[in-house]
């Protein structure tokens, strides 16, 4: 009897605590919901450039949240059930296997009953499925706005700017082929790409794209393939609209490599080079960005005043020599590298036996010398040093009185320094201005002034005489005496007229 007024009591106790639970379960539920409505805002938000993702997301949320509320109350109904059910005996046998049965299933080790015991099992069990729940519908929602955000570049709404597609566009590394269909441009023939309406979209696309691929660092064969050039060759390469892409991308990487001062055959390999020669190498699409290259690494060596022979190892000639040395295809670059440093030790007044050590030639005699592929620079510099000097000098922009104070011909004799090999060297050098000055008068481009400030009168007067046995133009004369443009009066007044005078005079006496 007490046995039973016990199970009696449990059984009511058990109804008792059933709106408890049920009371727990929608509040833990509720407390989900709310995070997750927060979360569905901000996943809106998020997708806010497409209106039919965003309505997905609400729908499927929707849904989710409605099977997870409908799931939790049946599985504490299931479990309150169940456990109410093996309680539910009318015997004291039956309660004792009720009660063994009830601890089975709750991993109960302890011997307590009654009321707390009951209580206790079903809060843990409502508090593991909701647990369950919120893994579950957390997961289902990070599966879905990740579906959603692969999706959304190829759904967003036609009222977007087009500006922001090609943004996101650009972002999401869309293939050429994509935008092209996306701008209606996919089924026209290549040579009406650039006469489409949306044309100006692409070319803003492919545009954006290039310090893109140029931050990844991507080859230039990489850069064809995604140009979509890749088998296309000769004219048929050129003329395709996207090869002024290519142009562009190489162009700047050559100015890349530059700085990165990368080897020549590192370049060649590049640019796909390496394994041509004659004229395979120099009529290929790419030989323009090699020969690019090495001019301007040409201008860096020249700077740094590098050595004859270290440019010739940098250019992979260092192991070649007669006929095999000058059909290399490098071989101009050296020949053009030394031919200038020849016109810079010829300004700087470097001798012969100078220049000779230079090229690596100080040692060698007879035939040994005359083999060397630098003994064809030695003659070149003592056949055309002197010209090479006078270029040098004006390049240099000096005056022809930096040059009589160089040459210290104010302290010769008049009937010695006419007779000197210095003061032809002086005449050649005021006839080379002379000329240079004439001819870009005459061509109409703009010309330099190099008349001295403060030249001495011994210097003008043998520079007249230059004039006037040369015929120089009246206008030249002037120009160089600092007295263009002056009027009759002011012309007569000024300190250099005198030479202007004997000009016009020994000219009529030629005459």
């Amino acid at each position: 009897m007490y046995a039973h007024r016990s199970h009696h009591q449990q059984q009511l106790a058990g109804r008792a605590n059933l709106p408890v639970l049920a009371q727990r379960v929608p509040s833990t539920s509720s407390k989900i919901m709310r995070w997750y409505r927060v979360l569905l805002v901000v996943a809106s938000t998020l997708l806010a450039g497409s209106d039919a993702a965003t309505k997905s997301v609400q729908a499927k949320m929707s849904a989710l949240d409605s099977t997870a509320s409908v799931s939790a109350a049946v599985v504490a109904k299931d479990t309150i059930r169940q456990r109410f059910l093996r309680m539910d005996t009318s015997t004291p046998d039956a309660a004792k296997t009720s009660s063994y049965s009830f601890r089975d299933i709750d991993a109960e080790r302890d011997d307590a009953t009654g009321d707390s015991a009951f209580i206790g099992s079903e809060d843990r069990a409502g508090g593991g499925a909701m647990e369950s729940l919120k893994f579950l519908k957390f997961k289902a929602l990070s599966r879905l706005m990740s579906k959603a955000s692969k999706k959304f570049s190829d759904k967003i709404s036609p009222a977007l700017p087009m500006k922001t597609k090609l943004r996101v566009w650009s972002d999401n590394e869309k293939p050429l082929s994509f935008v092209k269909k996306e701008l209606g441009m996919n089924h026209l023939p290549t040579a009406e790409l650039m006469s489409a309406q949306n044309y100006k979209y692409y070319d803003d696309f492919v545009t954006s794209q290039l310090p893109i691929w140029a931050k990844k660092e991507l080859t230039p064969d990489d850069v064809m393939e995604l140009l979509e050039l890749k088998q296309l060759s000769g004219t048929t390469l050129t003329s395709n609209p996207n090869f002024k892409y290519y142009d562009e991308y190489v162009g700047a990487q050559v100015l890349v490599w530059g700085k990165k001062d990368l080897s020549v055959r590192d370049v060649l390999a590049r640019l796909g080079l390496s394994r041509l020669t004659g004229a395979a190498r120099t009529e290929a699409v790419n030989y323009k960005y090699f020969n690019a290259f090495v001019v301007n690494q040409l201008h860096l060596w020249l700077q740094k005043d590098l050595p004859v022979d270290d440019v010739m190892m940098r250019l992979n000639l260092d192991k070649l020599s007669g006929d095999d040395l000058l059909a290399h295809p490098n071989y101009p670059y050296y020949k053009s590298f030394v031919i200038n440093k020849l016109k810079s030790w010829a300004t700087e007044g470097a001798s012969p036996h100078t220049v000779a050590e230079r090229l690596g030639l100080e040692q060698l005699q007879g035939q040994t010398l005359e083999r060397h592929p630098n003994y064809y620079f030695l003659m070149k510099y003592e056949k055309n040093r002197s010209k090479y000097q006078l270029d040098g000098w004006l390049k240099q922009q000096l005056t022809t009185y930096d040059i009589w104070v160089m040459l210290d011909m104010e302290r010769m004799r008049s009937t010695l320094r006419r007779n000197s090999w210095v003061y032809e060297v002086y005449k050649n050098y005021v006839n080379t201005i002379d000329n240079h000055i004439i001819s870009l008068k005459e061509d109409g481009f703009p010309y330099p002034d190099l008349t001295s400030k403060n030249p001495s009168i011994t210097e003008l007067y043998e520079k007249t005489l230059i004039w006037t046995s040369a015929k120089r133009p009246e206008w030249y004369v002037k120009f160089s005496l600092g007295l263009e443009g002056l009027d009759e009066t002011a012309l007569k007044q000024a300190p250099n007229y005198k030479f202007f005078e004997h000009y016009q005079k020994g000219i009529k006496h030629i005459q």
